[in-house]
């Protein structure tokens, strides 16, 4: 069986020149095999790792842009046996 290493044809494909050796064994041995499905998985997670790498810099980005919002709001009541006065809707320092 020829394994041909190099063809070179011209532009009407007749043959230019051609490099070969005769091979005698297993064809699954003779030359490079790409298994394809083989490396999809470890791919896959390669991507996917990426990907999540890519989200937790763009979230770290955005909470150290902005800081971290917290929205409590205080359920503080007023007492109702007391009369609401002006100093305790306008004081600041009152909680």
């Amino acid at each position: 069986m020829k394994i041909y290493t190099k063809i070179i044809l011209d532009k009407n494909n007749n043959l230019i020149e051609q490099e070969y050796f005769n091979y005698s064994g297993s064809i699954s041995h003779c030359g490079i095999h790409y298994t394809y499905g083989a490396n999809r998985n470890a791919k896959k997670m390669e991507k996917q790792a990426r990907r999540e790498k890519k989200l937790a810099d763009r979230r770290a980005k955005r909470a150290a842009k902005g800081g971290i919002k917290e929205t409590k709001k205080d359920n503080s009541m007023h007492d109702i046996t007391k009369t609401i006065t002006l100093e305790d809707l306008t004081d600041p320092e009152k909680k």
